[in-house]
């Protein structure tokens, strides 16, 4: 992200870039018992007949990884039996709105299904820390709670990379957040 960024310094990446990104880094580094499937409906990911609060038929997921069984599906078919992670990607810049909207998104999604999926935001921020989520140039540890509703969210995991030790307040920042149901225990990614 931080390469990209200095290539076109001018021209904030779209969240569309953001997504192209991680689905390449994703797929280069994906074990074999996984599949990648970008842009993914909700609705494929969900057994049928299962509703989704908040979620409507033209709600996506950025990135879905899969057992391999669900290679013969595809993301056009339903994969809801095969899902073991469930990732949106949202801009460090972005409204707290929307932010909060993808953490809800993926609380209904866990809600519903209850398969032992998980669930990840990527908060992928530009030249400055995602206050939100980094105190003094690390994750913002403990678990916080997700607006409008029962579940919480963790912030795994905050790399940055920056053109210098003292460029800290410029560096490009990503932090991976798990959102979790209330009372579900934490596992080690």
């Amino acid at each position: 992200m931080g390469h990209l960024h200095s290539l076109f310094s001018g021209y904030p990446l779209t969240e569309g870039a953001l997504v192209a990104e991680a689905c390449n880094l994703i797929q280069a580094n994906l074990p074999h018992e996984l599949i990648l499937l970008p842009e993914c409906m909700y609705q494929h990911l969900a057994p049928q007949g299962t509703q989704i609060e908040n979620v409507t038929r033209q709600s996506r997921a950025d990135l879905v990884l899969c057992d391999i069984a669900a290679e013969s599906i595809g993301r056009e078919g339903n994969v809801s039996e095969h899902v073991r992670f469930v990732i949106e990607v949202k801009r460090g810049s972005a409204p707290n709105s929307e932010i909060n909207s993808d953490l809800l998104r993926l609380h209904n999604y866990l809600f519903a299904i209850q398969n032992g999926a998980r669930a990840f935001l990527f908060v992928v921020s530009e030249s400055s820390a995602p206050g939100r989520f980094v105190k003094n140039g690390k994750s913002w540890l403990g678990s916080h709670a997700i607006p409008n509703c029962s579940g919480n969210f963790r912030v795994r995991r905050t790399v940055k990379a920056a053109a210098s030790f003292s460029g800290k307040s410029k560096a490009q920042y990503v932090c991976l957040v798990e959102v979790f149901l209330e009372g579900q225990k934490t596992e080690k990614i």
